[in-house]
């Protein structure tokens, strides 16, 4: 028999066990009343469905099913988020602060004529059409349709169907536009007068200084195309603003007959050697130094560098390619890969798909198969403006 007075200090449902239960049973009623309080006056959409006593209990399942699948969805989406954050084994921070400058590469420098077409040359490539109107060479200048230069359609494929009869040279099957814009555009000797890099007068025609290629605006003249100062000696780290490269231009306009841009200037391109010269990509910047006055440009170098040992990480994990990576050949430019250049292909691409040509000025690295694909001629300006806005700069 038990003492009631040695137990004295015992739980109370120890000496009584009917109150005990008791006792459970009113919390868990008090609960479920909360719980059913909560859920009618809860701000929460749809919850008070579930107590509501003027639905039926058909309809009640339906709002339940509702926030059971709202729940499930909710934790597995969170659990992605999650996976997705735990899986980040990257982070991006200051490697070197103290980064040398002459390991920084040296940028490429495309110098464009404003004048796209030069007299003397219009004049003897009329000659060498029979004499055609002097006056319908400017019509090359319609193959710049994303600068609004768009004459009569009907008068330009007349000129592009004497072109196509007249205008072959020897061996050549079809009309060759580049070659003509090549022709026609003023080169290099004709505006590039002298040039001076470290301070010391340099031949501006060296394979290593300014050679002739193509851009945005057509032939140009490019400095470092070879990218041959990407690794440079110690005193050649050109860091001083008279330690740079220097360029006398030729300001006469005697030889002008077409104008791309609405002002008495050249047109700078300053960008990545190994991109193509387009200021739409995104990565070059552009000056336009006016005739008669002195220019001075100053650069800012930003270096991202990746560290080769993330070359064992997939590119899905990592996010990022390195120069000689790319899941297509057709996107490498002078053998490496850039973003910039990704753009510029994408541009590119678009105009072949709406009108079945590419611009004159586009490098064919672009096109892995060369087959079927032809510069635009002047049959196609009118499509070219049609499409402009999706691929203009």
């Amino acid at each position: 028999m038990v003492d009631i007075k040695t137990t004295s200090s015992a739980v109370w449902w120890i000496k009584y066990p009917q109150q005990q239960a008791e006792h459970t049973q009113s919390r868990a009623i008090r609960f479920c009343q909360d719980m059913t309080d909560l859920f009618s006056n809860i701000s929460l959409h749809g919850y008070n469905k579930l107590f509501d006593s003027e639905l039926l209990l058909y309809e009640k399942l339906i709002w339940l099913c509702l926030h059971i699948t709202t729940f499930v969805v909710m934790i597995i989406i969170l659990s992605f988020t999650w996976d997705y954050f735990v899986a980040q084994y990257f982070a991006i921070n200051l490697h070197d602060p103290l980064y040398p400058v002459e390991k920084i590469a040296f940028p490429a420098i495309s110098i464009c004529s404003n004048n796209r077409i030069s007299y003397q040359a219009a004049e003897n490539y009329a000659i060498e059409l029979k004499e055609y109107f002097m006056g319908r060479i400017a019509h090359f200048s319609s193959l710049y349709s994303k600068y609004g230069r768009i004459n009569n359609i009907e008068e330009l494929s007349n000129f592009q169907m004497f072109l196509d009869n007249y205008g072959i040279w020897d061996n050549e099957t079809f009309y060759n536009v580049l070659r003509t814009m090549h022709l026609l555009t003023p080169k290099c000797e004709e505006f590039l007068v002298k040039c001076w890099l470290d301070g010391k007068e340099i031949d501006c025609f060296h394979k290593n200084h300014f050679q002739t290629g193509l851009t945005a605006y057509g032939p140009c003249c490019i400095f470092n195309t070879a990218n041959v100062y990407r690794q440079r000696s110690h005193g050649q780290r050109f860091g001083r603003s008279d330690a740079g490269l220097t360029v006398i231009l030729n300001s006469s306009q005697v030889n002008d007959v077409v104008s791309l841009l609405n002002m008495d200037a050249y047109v700078v391109i300053i960008h990545k050697a190994s991109n193509f010269p387009d200021i739409a990509s995104g990565e070059a910047i552009e000056v336009f130094p006016m005739h008669n006055e002195e220019t001075f440009v100053a650069i800012k170098a930003r270096v991202m560098n990746t560290s080769e040992k993330l070359r064992i990480f997939s590119s899905v994990y990592r996010k990022c390619l390195f120069n000689d990576e790319t899941p297509k050949k057709d996107l490498l430019l002078h053998h490496s890969y850039s973003f910039a250049n990704c753009i510029t292909r994408c541009r590119i691409r678009s105009i072949k798909a709406l009108c079945n040509c590419v611009p004159f000025y586009a490098p064919l690295e672009y096109f892995g198969n060369k087959d079927g694909v032809v510069y635009c001629t002047l049959k196609h300006v009118a499509c070219m403006d049609r499409y402009n806005c999706m691929y203009a700069i």
